[in-house]
């Protein structure tokens, strides 16, 4: 398998982009995983619900199958809206023929969760027959549930009873949604190793567009990722809950927030630099809000801590001159400041302070003296300085990595520098001299 697993995705578009196709690639891409697609039936619909669709032909169908394959089996298949007794068969034929050994989560989509029809009467008949036992996992609803068993599905008790009535129709693994209980809503797992509940809550008011055909196709990455059912489920479950909780609404209904609605940047960046603050908190993708002393989650409240950036501040001194480097990259592109950088992972700092008097001025260092340390704070995040005078250099300075130009500067004719701390660095070298002029 790929490092990013590639999911065949079967099922009908949805203009709304909430439902469907549209949902599947979201989620499929939210959790690591590469989508293909295969349309199954084209829809006329909206947040709001379903007005028409119509069927692909089956020969379409097969076709787009097995183009997808010539490209390289899948690592899973999930199907969702089929429609037809045709389509059941054609997706049946593929599946059989070509990826009988791939994980494939069966989302039977026969009633949209607005109680629209998406599928020819008595589907439940032909899914049975061709696809439940090819299935690893199928994802009915309460509605599908009862399809498939002709009993009323209402309760806990009846959603086990039916999950173990389906498993023994040929499937190795069913989730029941419980979306549509009375009350709080409960998923049950009924898998070899037994039985699982998945208890939720109403985050949202009303009904939410796209939950069933998410669940299913995040089911179907974590699967092909190599998860077990129970894992699979559980990590699905806790994205679909991150979806909702990023819901928003439409004019007629609300749509899943599949990914992080677009989070605020820091102010007077640099496109290119490296080392910015995130846009989304690491632990659920919500908007990191800017705050002082850190960003902090907007969704899960998680602060965002991140320790100082170390670097190193490098002045040189001649004849009452200082060696000034204009930068060649962000941040402060173009401006005047010391030289100096970052430290590198594992570097001592006076190491580093070598490596960057050799890259930024071609010198080769004899000797350093630490003589103070600073902190700045920038639009990017904190840095932690270790201010070295250098002595005893050789060679002739010359302008190279993110430096364009060096002067040698007379200390009293300093322009303002890129940043505060390089500001402070003169200032005291100005104070030494005022100090020693006076003894």
């Amino acid at each position: 398998m790929n490092s990013r697993p590639v999911i065949l995705l079967v099922g009908g578009t949805d203009p709304s982009g909430g439902a469907g196709l549209a949902a599947d690639i979201k989620s499929c891409s939210s959790l690591g995983g590469h989508g293909c697609i295969c349309v199954t039936a084209i829809t006329v619909q909206n947040s709001g619900g379903v007005e028409s669709w119509l069927p692909v032909q089956p020969e379409t169908i097969t076709g787009q199958m097995l183009s997808t394959c010539d490209d390289g089996i899948p690592d899973g298949i999930k199907t969702g809206m089929l429609g037809s007794r045709a389509a059941v068969e054609a997706v049946a034929g593929v599946i059989r023929n070509r990826m009988n050994s791939v994980p494939y989560v069966l989302d039977p989509v026969m009633v949209a969760g607005s109680g629209d029809g998406l599928a020819e009467e008595s589907l439940e008949t032909a899914i049975k027959k061709h696809l439940l036992p090819l299935a690893t996992m199928v994802t009915p609803n309460l509605d599908e549930a009862e399809a498939f068993t002709g009993k009323p599905v209402r309760d806990r008790a009846a959603m086990e009873n039916a999950a173990l009535e389906i498993q023994a129709m040929g499937v190795e693994n069913v989730l029941l949604k419980g979306g549509h209980l009375k009350g709080e809503p409960a998923d049950v797992l009924v898998t070899k190793n037994g039985i699982t509940w998945f208890p939720g809550s109403r985050i949202v008011p009303g009904k939410v567009h796209g939950t069933g055909c998410t669940l299913a196709s995040s089911c179907a990455t974590l699967l092909a990722a190599g998860y077990t059912p129970e894992k699979a489920v559980s990590n699905a479950l806790a994205y679909l809950r991150g979806a909702i909780a990023g819901s928003f609404t439409r004019k007629l209904g609300t749509l899943l927030g599949h990914f992080p609605a677009m989070g605020p940047l820091p102010g007077n960046t640099d496109s290119s630099a490296f080392y910015k603050i995130p846009r989304f908190c690491p632990a659920c993708a919500g908007e990191l809000t800017l705050a002082k002393p850190h960003p902090i989650c907007s969704r899960c409240g998680l602060v965002y801590y991140r320790n100082p950036l170390p670097a190193v501040i490098l002045l040189l001194q001649k004849e009452g001159n200082v060696l000034l480097a204009r930068r060649a990259a962000a941040p402060a592109k173009g401006k005047l400041g010391l030289p100096g950088g970052f430290i590198d992972l594992g570097e001592a700092p006076e190491t580093a302070a070598r490596r960057e008097l050799m890259e930024e001025t071609k010198l080769s260092g004899g000797s350093f003296e630490l003589i103070g340390t600073d902190a700045d704070h920038t639009d990017y995040g904190s840095i932690v300085l270790y201010i070295y005078k250098v002595m005893n250099w050789r060679g002739t300075p010359e302008a190279s990595d993110d430096v364009s130009e060096l002067l040698w500067t007379d200390i009293e004719d300093v322009p303002q520098l890129a940043f505060p701390a390089h500001d402070r660095v003169i200032e005291n070298i100005k104070d030494e001299r005022s100090n020693c002029g006076s003894c």
